[in-house]
């Protein structure tokens, strides 16, 4: 099991953004150091109060444009509470209004610009001599985590303030990738209980994908936004907006958990879908618990499943989401599953533009509040656990 502290572990650090496909975190429209951030999830099956709970960084800023944050970085405001399953990202520094998905954070956060001090989360992940890490503490038991990007031992535990802790865990980052670069970052893989290296991602269609709409199907590639699409709830419902991302794999199957999830004809049960399907391997499909309830699994989890797999040889797809007014379910290929539900992860993976138009379409989301979903969301590790008859 990865290092985790009450159940709660690092899902995704992003250290550099500076030099490459930057990432605008808070939608700005400006992608620099301040855009940087660290994101934790509670993967436990009960609520987790972090109030004072803090980040520190370890960090010498080498090659860095600003000058790093080191020590403490982040300090969990009161009330902080994570449900099952939920993630917060905390941003260096955030323009506007707060996203629901995010914190900025209480010390690398501050309007200070290109070269002045503190406003660069890490450094690049130095594969050099230089101790480079991040810790998660709860100052109330002494026990942290830490993330360590360097082959070096972590000097975080030799900080004025943090004395007498105790590590109850630690990654060894540096085995996953010395330097990411920009748009990259460290990413944790549940299925596999590791962390990858790997772009950012939000959970779509295939294109090629055919969607029930009033009167019979189209191609999913085919829709605007405006376009009513049948859901299971509310009937037909107009579309939003359309999310779109094209991908390419090389031999090297750098970003293969990005390929996609192929459930053929009848894997989902009583026919269902009724022509084969392909989707995002974070892409919910919509099955049934030990209880019979409806709940929505991600694809990955489902690969135990007879007649589902991942297309290992694919070399290319372009993904698609369609935008609701809020969480659907919709018929892709005769098989439930999910529209874009708008996650920490999924809006922080989208780019400045998309961001503003989904936190016009979610206003709840500037309130820091997230919106129900359609139904149960379940954790890899639940969808894989369910027996194999679907919904």
């Amino acid at each position: 099991m990865a290092a985790n502290l009450d159940g709660v572990l690092f899902t995704q650090i992003y250290t550099d953004n500076d030099g490459g496909p930057e990432f605008d975190s808070d939608g700005d429209g400006n992608a620099t150091q301040e855009d940087e951030f660290v994101a934790i999830q509670n993967t436990s099956s009960a609520p987790v109060d972090i109030s004072g709970w803090e980040i520190w960084s370890d960090s010498t800023g080498g090659g860095a444009t600003d000058a790093p944050q080191d020590g403490l970085y982040h300090t969990f405001p009161p009330g902080t509470v994570l449900a099952p399953g939920q993630e917060v990202f905390v941003i260096n520094e955030i323009t506007g209004p707060v996203p629901g998905f995010a914190q900025e954070a209480s010390e690398g956060g501050v309007e200070s610009g290109p070269g002045a001090p503190s406003t660069n989360l890490l450094t690049e992940g130095s594969g050099g001599g230089a101790a480079e890490s991040i810790a998660l503490l709860n100052p109330d038991t002494l026990e942290f985590i830490i993330f360590n990007m360097s082959p070096n031992p972590s000097t975080i535990p030799d900080e004025d303030e943090f004395l007498g802790e105790t590590s109850v865990g630690e990654v060894d980052g540096s085995s996953v990738q010395a330097d990411p670069g920009a748009g990259f970052s460290y990413q944790y893989d549940p299925v596999t209980d590791t962390y990858s290296n790997l772009p950012v991602f939000v959970p779509c269609f295939t294109a090629g994908t055919r969607i029930a709409v009033p009167g019979g199907e189209v191609l999913v590639e085919t829709l605007v936004p405006g376009d009513l699409v049948l859901t299971a709830d509310h009937g037909p419902r107009p579309l939003r907006a359309i999310l779109r991302r094209k991908l390419t794999f090389t031999r090297d199957d750098r970003h293969d958990q990005h390929k996609p999830v192929l459930f053929n004809i009848g894997s989902l049960g009583d026919g269902a879908p009724h022509r084969p399907l392909a989707v995002s391997p974070q892409h919910r499909m919509l099955v049934r618990d030990e209880g019979g309830d409806e709940v929505l699994a991600p694809a990955k989890g489902l690969l135990h499943r007879r007649g589902v797999r991942r297309k290992a040889g694919c070399r290319q797809v372009v993904y698609l989401q369609l935008v609701f007014d809020q969480h659907e379910v919709v018929c892709a290929e005769g098989a439930w599953s999910e529209s874009f539900f708008p996650g920490a992860y999924a809006v922080s993976a989208s780019d400045c533009a998309t961001q503003r138009e989904l936190l016009e379409i979610f206003p709840d989301l500037n309130r820091g509040l997230t919106p129900d979903p359609a139904r149960k969301l379940l954790r890899v590790q639940e969808a894989r656990a369910l027996t194999k008859t679907g919904a």
